[in-house]
């Protein structure tokens, strides 16, 4: 078994050589799309902070990949999410005119399986279960998105020339209102792992049992998977 990388801690610096921090700017067009009801709940293997700079870039592009595919257009990443995503890795949503979108509600699990420091930033694993995220249909049934199988994907970012800003990334709110990706760049994304071990980890990181998850995708559901508070979720504006 491959063991969970830590998080390793910044350096000191003098306080007085580091460059002041630029303002929290608050996006006030920004807000979830009308179709995604749901909620992301992450929680990371022992060593991992997922209120670290560099943790916070990968939840806020994770939550926004799957966003932006449910919504059909960039423009549901959260603020900065454009900006910080290598052109490549934009999913071609189609015409969103000419595809019909679908209610989503419930809760969209992921987990932070292990965190690997590169030459410019940090690689990571992550596990995501969408088994518990819920298409409504045109007769009132749920079905579920995901099934039993529970994905490992890789996120790659490097990190901004300049000391990136801190800021509060933990709170009640389902998005950021800023810009959370604090000049960092995402290079590279692979939905499926290539590391097969990772996928065998996944399968055990997640809150309900492999039998209590759907065994098939799109199974009917008379009621959806509850849409649990987010978690760690973002701060109010008036926080940062």
């Amino acid at each position: 078994m491959i063991a969970a990388m830590l998080v390793m801690s910044a350096c000191g610096t003098d306080a007085a050589s580091e460059a002041p921090e630029p303002p929290v700017v608050a996006s006030a067009l920004y807000s979830v799309p009308g179709n995604a009801a749901y909620n992301y709940r992450w929680s990371a293997d022992p060593g991992i902070d997922l209120l670290t700079p560099e943790v916070t870039v990968i939840r806020a592009y994770v939550e926004s990949y799957y966003l932006t595919v449910r919504a059909l257009t960039p423009a549901a990443g959260y603020p900065g999410f454009s900006e910080a995503v290598d052109e490549r890795l934009l999913t071609d949503y189609g015409n969103p005119d000419q595809l019909k979108k679908s209610h989503f509600v419930g809760t969209q699990f992921q987990h932070l399986l292990w965190m690997t420091p590169t030459e410019r930033g940090w690689f990571a694993t992550v596990c995501t279960g969408d088994y518990s995220v819920m298409r409504e249909g045109p007769d009132g049934r749920f079905f579920n998105v995901g099934s039993t199988n529970i994905v490992a994907e890789t996120v790659e970012i490097e990190a901004p020339d300049a000391r990136a800003f801190s800021q509060s990334s933990e709170g009640p709110e389902r998005a950021p209102v800023a810009d959370v990706f604090g000049g960092w760049k995402v290079v590279d994304h692979v939905y499926g792992a290539r590391n097969q071990t990772a996928f065998l980890e996944c399968r055990n990181r997640m809150p309900d049992e492999a039998s209590n998850r759907p065994a098939k995708w799109d199974l009917p559901h008379d009621t959806p998977y509850p849409t649990l508070a987010p978690y760690p979720g973002w701060p109010r504006y008036d926080e940062n």
